[in-house]
Formats: C-alpha cells, structure tokens, sequence
C-alpha cells in the first residue's frame, strides 16, 4: 500500500455529512484523499516519511465553499485603498464624515467610492440625495452604495461625470429616482447602478490582480478553497474571468473559481460559443452555467410580491427584468442542459421562476440539471415542497437575515404572518432540498463563520434575542456546514470531487481553531482557519 504523504489528526473531524465530528483524521496522497476515518483506519497509510500532523481539538473538515459571490466587485470593494466601508456608520453624519477622510487620504484616486451603508440604522432612514453629498464634497466625483447593492447615491459631480440628465431613460431594471419636478436626487435604484460602476469599477491591471490576489489569499485564511463567482460581475472590465484564471495558471489565485455568467447570453450565442468563451483550461476557474436578477429586495420594496407590501399598502414591488424574457431564457438553458441561477427574493418572484424551471422540465425533461434559485427571502408554504420536487437548490446567505433583522426591516416591510416566513432553512431542509450556504461577498463579507452563525442561531451578534428571529427555522451545527460544504458542492455539481473528505476526493480541507460543535455562539463568529489546502496543496498556514 502507497503511504500517504500527509495524515491530519483531531479530535473533531467532520466529513461534511453525519451529525458530529469524531475523532480521528483524514490522509492525503498527491492531490487526494486517500482515507478518512479513526487511528486505526489511518494507521496503513502513515510511513517513515509521511507528515502527521495532530490538531488536537481543532475541527478538521472539508474546505469551504461559498456558493455566492460577486468576487470582483468585492475584491475591490474590501481594499481599503479603493472603498471606504461605512456599514457601522449609524449616521449620515457619520458617513461622510469618514468619506472625507478616505477622500483626503487619497488624493489621486479618481472616485471616492463608500460601500456598504444600511441607511436603515440612520436617524432618517434614505440613501442620501446628491445635495446632500455635495455640502461635504462637491469637486470631486463620489458614489455611495447601499449594503444590498440595490440602491445608490451620487453627487453631483458623479453625476456630470457620468452624463445622467435628467433627459436620461431608465435603464432596464433600474430607475433614476426624480423629484416632484422632474430633476435628479441623486439616488439611483438596481440596474441604474450601471451608469456610476461601469466607470468606478474598470481600474488599472495591476491594481485589479493585486486586489483579486490578495482576497483570494484573504478567503483561504477563512477556511475557502472554493468559490461561485456569478453574474453579475459588477465591474467593467473587459473579462475579469480571464484574469482572474490567468492568476489561477500562475499560482497566485489560490482558489477555485466556477462561474455563473449572464443568463441573457443564450439569446444571441450558442451553447459551445458560450463554453468557448468561458473555457481556461489547466486552471481552476471553470465554466459552470448561467445567473440571472428577477427582482430586488424587501427593505427597499424592490423585491417582487404576490400581495402589497405592509410599510408601501400602494406597491407590491416589481421585477428587475422582464419575465418573459427571464422564462424564456431559462427554458432555453434548459433546453440545453444548463444549469441555471436566479435571483428571487419576493414571493411572486419565488413562484414565478419555480413555474419557470417547472416548465423547462416539461418541455425538455430534467436534463441532468441542478437549477439554483438564489436568496429565497419569503417563500409562501405551499411552494416549500416544490424545490424538492423539481431539484431546485435553494441558495441561502443567513447574514442578510441579521441585516434586516437588526432594524426591523423585513418585519415593517412585509408584516408579521410574511416575516415569519423568511429565509425558511429549516423548511426547505426537511422537505428534501439540498440547501447550498454563501455570503453574496461584497453585500456583507467574506466570513464564513457570519453566514454559520446565521443559519444555525438566527439572533443578533450581541444575543439580545437569543431564542433567534422565527426559531423555528434555525438548522444544526451540522446542517449548517454541511450546507457550506457538500451543500455547495452538489449545486455547482461538483460533490464527485469536493465537499466531503472522502478516499478519491481532492484534498481540500479546511482546520478550523476551534470545534464549532462545542463553541458558545460568540466564539462561532471568531472562529477562523488554523490552516487550508486545496488539491492537497497547503495555501494558508497561521
């Protein structure tokens, strides 16, 4: 019997599946595991010059994988010398307050770009207006994000910069917010975005792999060795896929990269154009399938519902994109054998994609696909049994819950009886949905262990509410990272190779500093990783 080159030893080892760890270790030869199990079960594999190396009660487990991210933009959005974060700002005051900070201290950037607000925990609960913003700078062009990523502000040198009049058509799936009179505000909404990131979010080469290097290596040191990268980018740059593989070839991008591109591609190339154009062989950025918005989101009244919203008796939000052209992409994907990714939000929009998805089965059969419906926010209980049904894998990122949760958003937007059925983790496990968990990086951050506690305690980081938002929907320990893992990996269809350390699989495995099994739930959020491997290749070591 070959020996392995490397034995990791715990008391804690979970595999990704069962309901706790044990105590044992896992054994790598090459860029695989070779076996997993007790002392006894090791032992085989362990020669005179094999390394074993013994955790103690640190938790060895499979490499995490972030199933939802918006990789680029936050790469850039999460170095300190491109964006300023204003998410702990409790203040309009305060935000720009810090704004001119960062402005002074970086006299020649181009923008001053501030991301990240929750403008729900200021005195006046609105994204600031352009006149606003320019009592604080007016001379040079900033451009204020909202933490979701829905709403915008800019001021009115942004805006000049941009060429946005007031004659200006909204774009597809977005709106200029006017006043009373017909002129700008300064607050943009969805796909209106565009007009300010397709400008800030285009830098210069070497800034943007040094940005994507260093959030790369910043994952690994979280436990990451995989991530879903999907549409949209959110940045102008030509293909950031291709730099970010070019990376990968170079050992400098430790991590696995599978995209998810715009789904509206499939309406003017062909399926193998669409492969070709994705294709970077000898790397690990891989091709994976489509993602696409349908609508937005509750706090703000943009996500799609199937009655008004409780705060906005006059709306029940509406669709980012047109829903003929959403179905009849997805038909098409199916068509094809494509998986494919949407973002539903609302209830209405929950709905509406399941009969979407229900219809490409009926036209083309299931094709072999694992079609992914991302957030799920409200889903209504007669719809729960569906994604099972169909093999629909609902994509899930606890940390926006706590978002809302902090403010009462969800609860005032859409009334008790609907609050009660956000983010369903429980529901949709126990009907038989193969829950995937991600961060939706930049929206909040990198952190795993956030979206972890998330899911498993639904309660604010403080414990003020430690029964947990709607307890009843809270997952185990186990659940949770199974998600995070296996979870993941079977919605990107690659649980035959990642996601569980099993004999054959690659050798990404994560050790975490603690035993989460055994953590109170402050320590779950400062948990962190002790070292990573991808492909049996150490890529982070504290």
């Amino acid at each position: 019997m070959e020996k392995a080159d490397v034995v990791i030893k715990s008391n804690a080892v979970f595999t990704g599946d069962g309901i706790e760890p044990f105590k044992g270790g896992v054994a790598v030869r090459g860029d695989k595991i070779v076996a997993c199990g007790d002392d006894a079960h090791l032992a085989p594999f362990i020669g005179p010059d094999t390394e074993v190396r013994d955790f103690g009660d640190q938790l060895v487990m499979p490499g995490l994988i972030d199933s939802h991210t918006h990789f680029a933009q936050g790469a850039f959005m999460t170095d300190p010398d491109f964006a300023v974060n204003l998410i702990d700002c409790t203040s309009f005051e305060m935000a720009m307050e810090r704004v001119v900070a960062f402005a002074n201290a970086h006299p020649d950037n181009e923008w001053i770009l501030g991301c990240q607000i929750i403008q729900f925990q200021w005195d006046i609960p609105e994204m600031p207006t352009a006149a606003m913003i320019d009592e604080y700078i007016s001379d040079r062009p900033v451009f204020l994000q909202q933490v979701d990523l829905h709403t915008f502000s800019a001021n009115t040198c942004a805006i000049n910069k941009v060429g946005v009049t007031s004659q200006t058509p909204d774009p597809a799936g977005g709106k200029i917010l006017k006043d009373a009179d017909g002129n700008l505000t300064g607050v943009f909404s969805n796909n209106a975005g565009s007009f300010f990131m397709d400008e800030v979010y285009d830098p210069a080469m070497d800034v943007a792999e040094a940005s994507f290097t260093k959030t790369a290596k910043r994952a690994n040191s979280f436990g990451i060795t995989t991530v879903g990268m999907v549409n949209p980018t959110f940045v102008s740059m030509e293909n950031p896929y291709a730099v970010l593989a070019d990376l990968n070839a170079k050992d400098e991008l430790p991590l696995r990269v599978f995209l998810y591109t715009d789904l509206f591609e499939n309406e003017s190339m062909t399926l193998d154009q669409i492969k070709a154009k994705y294709n970077f062989p000898g790397t690990q950025v891989e091709w994976h399938g489509f993602k696409q918005f349908l609508d937005g989101v509750c706090s703000d009244h943009t996500a799609w519902m199937l009655e008004p919203y409780s705060n906005a008796p006059d709306t029940c939000g509406e669709p980012a994109e047109d829903p003929e052209r959403i179905r009849a992409a997805i038909v098409r994907a199916q068509e094809w054998g494509v998986d494919t990714r949407v973002h539903t939000i609302g209830d209405r929009s929950v709905r509406f994609v399941l009969d979407c998805f229900e219809e490409g089965e009926r036209l083309h059969g299931k094709r072999g696909c694992r079609h992914s419906m991302e957030h799920n926010e409200t889903v209504q209980p007669e719809d729960l049994p569906r994604y099972a049904e169909l093999g629909i894998c609902p994509g899930m990122q606890p940390w926006h819950m706590l978002l809302d949760m902090a403010d009462l958003a969800k609860d005032d937007a859409v009334g008790p009886e609907r609050a009660a059925l956000s983010w369903p983790l429980h529901s949709l496990l126990a009907s038989g949905a193969v829950v995937h968990l991600g961060s939706d990086f930049p929206v909040v951050g990198l952190e795993p262990m956030e979206e972890v506690y998330g899911a498993a305690f639904r309660m604010l980081e403080d414990g003020s509410n430690p029964e947990g938002w709607f307890p009843q929907e809270r997952i185990t320990m186990a659940e949770a990272l199974r998600a995070y893992t296996y979870g993941s990996a079977y919605a990107m269809h690659a649980e035959d190779r990642i996601g569980t350390l099993a004999c054959g699989k690659q050798a990404d495995i994560c050790v975490l500093d603690r035993n989460l099994f055994d953590c109170e739930p402050a320590e779950v959020l400062e948990a962190t990783a002790s070292l990573t491997m991808i492909a049996g290749k150490v890529v982070y070591e504290a």
